[in-house]
């Protein structure tokens, strides 16, 4: 029965299950979101990947997040027995899953759980499956994942919205221990203290390891790094002190190498290009350093969703990745693409290799046109 778009007032316990990297965890936020708003009762559980986990200091929208190495290598039967059992003891009433494999249709059929909305990608989760899903994989991923929220939906009887996804944006939580750490740094760090016409630019080069390990390059070299820097200082030997450019360098653990590396080659006795490495302890910290800043820029990456959770303008460096895969289409979120008209493959090698030039074209168009929008 159709309740016409009413909520669900039944207490449900629904186990939501997205695999990946912190990245994937940030683009199926809107399709919690979704389940939350009609759903407001319910208890929402959150199953990935180990790694992943840290994406709960983002968002408020899951009760509580439980973890599988589903990348564990080999992955032997004994482990799936494992998560059959992880899920048959949370005694579920739905579950949500974004895995499209059959195997997965298979996992969630003798789980018992009585409804089960998944990807009808293969003729066994047709069969499977209580509400099987279309599976588009030629749009915005989060557009993609929100497409299992409007199967839940329809589990339900509740008549699915109409959704714009254009506007079908992640939201990330910002925490408030985070913003007092962050905004100490910056004072300390003399980076707050820049006049209104400057802009504070956040830099991350960093990329995943997990995606360089299986051989999808996706970063931008150090030099090109180096070179970008210079020329933004070049730019700010025009300006006063007080109303040059401030640039700050983040990254986490995995990033240390490059991020050594550039700061190896920078002057440093430069006031206007701050590291922030080591800074940041959590992505809570960088989620809150980057609200803070003006500007991003990095390559596809984790923190490059992060950005956009925070609707904060963004230059992204693409090279194996789609852009309209991954960013939704808003004018604050540019793209520099090293397409090699359309030949790309995932797993070509080649990393990104684009002008500097080109990117700091784009880092100041970005930051004019966003005060152009602010102030008029």
């Amino acid at each position: 029965m159709i309740n016409n778009g009413k909520k669900s007032e039944a207490p449900k316990k629904i186990l939501a299950i997205n695999f990946g990297g912190i990245g994937d965890e940030i683009l199926f936020l809107p399709t919690l979101e979704t389940i939350r708003s009609y759903a407001p009762n319910a208890t929402i559980t959150l199953l990935l990947e180990p790694r992943s986990r840290s994406v709960q200091e983002l968002t408020d929208l899951v009760d509580q997040t439980v973890t599988f190495d589903i990348k564990k290598r080999p992955l032997a039967v004994s482990d799936l027995i494992d998560l059959l059992s992880l899920i048959k003891e949370g005694a579920y009433d739905c579950i949500v899953s974004s895995g499209s494999s059959p195997l997965v249709s298979a996992l969630l059929f003798l789980s018992g759980v009585r409804e089960r909305v998944g990807y009808g990608s293969s003729r066994l989760g047709a069969m499977l499956l209580t509400e099987p899903v279309p599976l588009v994989r030629k749009q915005y991923a989060a557009c993609m994942y929100h497409d299992l929220a409007i199967g839940f939906l329809k589990q339900e009887g509740i008549t699915p919205p109409a959704v714009n996804c254009e506007k079908l944006v992640p939201k990330v939580v910002l925490k408030a221990d985070s913003l007092e750490r962050m905004t100490t740094f910056l004072n300390e760090s003399g980076a707050a203290q820049r006049s209104a016409d400057s802009q504070l630019l956040l830099l991350h080069p960093g990329t995943s390891r997990l995606a360089t390990e299986k051989g999808i390059i996706k970063t931008w070299s150090t030099e090109s790094w180096i070179e970008l820097l210079q020329m933004i200082s070049k730019r700010n030997e025009t300006k006063k002190p007080e109303h040059r450019d401030v640039v700050i360098i983040a990254g986490g653990p995995d990033d240390r190498e490059i991020i050594e590396s550039i700061e190896s080659k920078l002057d440093k006795q430069s006031p206007y290009v701050v590291s922030a490495y080591g800074k940041t302890k959590n992505i809570s910290d960088l989620a809150a350093l980057m609200y803070f800043s003006d500007l991003v820029v990095c390559v596809d990456s984790a923190p490059m969703h992060v950005a956009v959770g925070l609707t904060k303008p963004l230059v992204a460096l693409f090279g194996p990745t789609d852009p309209a895969l991954l960013l939704p289409k808003n004018p604050r979120f540019k793209a520099v693409w090293d397409a090699r008209g359309g030949t790309r493959s995932m797993f070509d090698g080649m990393g990104v290799h684009i002008s500097a030039q080109d990117v700091f074209d784009c880092i100041y168009d970005a930051a004019g046109a966003e005060k152009t929008a602010i102030t008029g």
